[in-house]
């Protein structure tokens, strides 16, 4: 039982977890919202894969996007904040080339409303609240854009006020072609990136874990062997005390009760005699001529009724006199 229960423990543990990895594997869960390897309503895989579908040149990125040279395409950041906009050069290398930026930003809070008066908008929860003229508004009016845009060097830097309307559940639910037609053009080359969402190409088993949500299983893990550790070295049942001369089983107590069980009180002597005629042929020679006076003996004890006398009597007939030979 000891050896089978940890088996035990394993094969349930596995058959809790195993499903569990299948299906969010499967449905992409394991990603962060907006992430084009996400499958289900919170994801943007529907986007890309019509994308992909649409012109044949879409790509995703897991490096760094600050150190990347974008060329001519054009770059997506889905569910973005916008502090990335904060620092002008990270996106210098991106943009050298004349390729444009679109940051489709996470949906604003009511609760907090981040401060970005000092990029030129404001993001709130009804749309960008354009300040001042570094910002272009193409899609709505300058207190209420959905979409704006600015040059940047070369290229050109367009904000989406929130990510929602490109995520597969917005997409299957009230599809704007529209906005997905003004915002993704046929003549470029589009790359989706991940890295800004966390989605990097690492080999540590420390981003997988935490990839794949893992923790929580290596916490059962953990906890399942401290058990079996705790268990082998702390027994559950009291422990046995030792066996001690005085209860170890004694020989003759052992045959008393073999004998009170098998042969009634009266019957011993007469069975001790009928067993002994019947070993005679291996005792020695001289047992064959004590057959009568043994018999006699067993008369006599019978009429005494005393069954321990009647045994000294009968191994006073069977003891060896002078003259006799093994």
């Amino acid at each position: 039982m000891r050896r089978i229960l940890p088996l035990v423990f394993l094969f349930a543990f596995l058959a809790l977890l195993l499903p569990r990895m299948m299906e969010s594997m499967a449905q992409g869960d394991v990603y962060p919202d907006y992430s084009t390897l996400r499958s289900d309503p919170r994801g943007a895989k529907v986007l890309y894969e019509s994308l992909r579908r649409a012109t044949g040149n879409v790509s995703r990125n897991y490096e760094a996007w600050t150190s990347l040279d974008g060329g001519n395409a054009h770059y997506v950041l889905l569910g973005a904040s916008p502090l990335v906009l904060k620092e002008e050069k990270d996106f210098e290398s991106i943009l050298r080339g004349g390729g444009v930026l679109l940051i489709a930003l996470a949906p604003a809070s009511s609760k907090a409303n981040i401060r970005t008066e000092k990029l030129g908008f404001i993001h709130n929860v009804r749309g960008l609240d354009l300040r001042g003229e570094v910002w272009k508004c193409i899609i709505g009016d300058p207190d209420k854009c959905s979409l704006a845009e600015r040059r940047a060097g070369k290229g050109t830097i367009r904000l989406l006020w929130s990510a929602r309307p490109l995520s597969n559940g917005s997409l299957h639910e009230n599809r704007d072609a529209g906005l997905v037609a003004k915002l993704f053009p046929k003549d470029r080359a589009i790359v989706f990136d991940e890295s800004h969402l966390g989605v990097e190409e690492s080999g540590g088993v420390g981003v997988l874990l935490r990839r794949y949500r893992l923790m929580p299983a290596v916490a059962m893990l953990l906890v399942v062997a401290l058990l079996f550790v705790w268990r082998n070295s702390t027994p559950m049942t009291p422990e046995k005390e030792p066996v001690t001369a005085a209860m170890a089983p004694q020989p003759a107590a052992s045959l008393r009760t073999l004998l009170s069980q098998n042969v009634p009180g009266p019957k011993l002597l007469e069975t001790m005699v009928e067993e002994w005629k019947r070993a005679r042929h291996l005792l020695p020679v001289w047992h064959a001529g004590r057959t009568e006076e043994v018999e006699q003996t067993l008369a006599t004890a019978k009429t005494r009724k005393d069954i321990r006398q009647g045994y000294a009597d009968l191994r006073a007939a069977l003891r060896p006199r002078r003259g006799n030979t093994a």
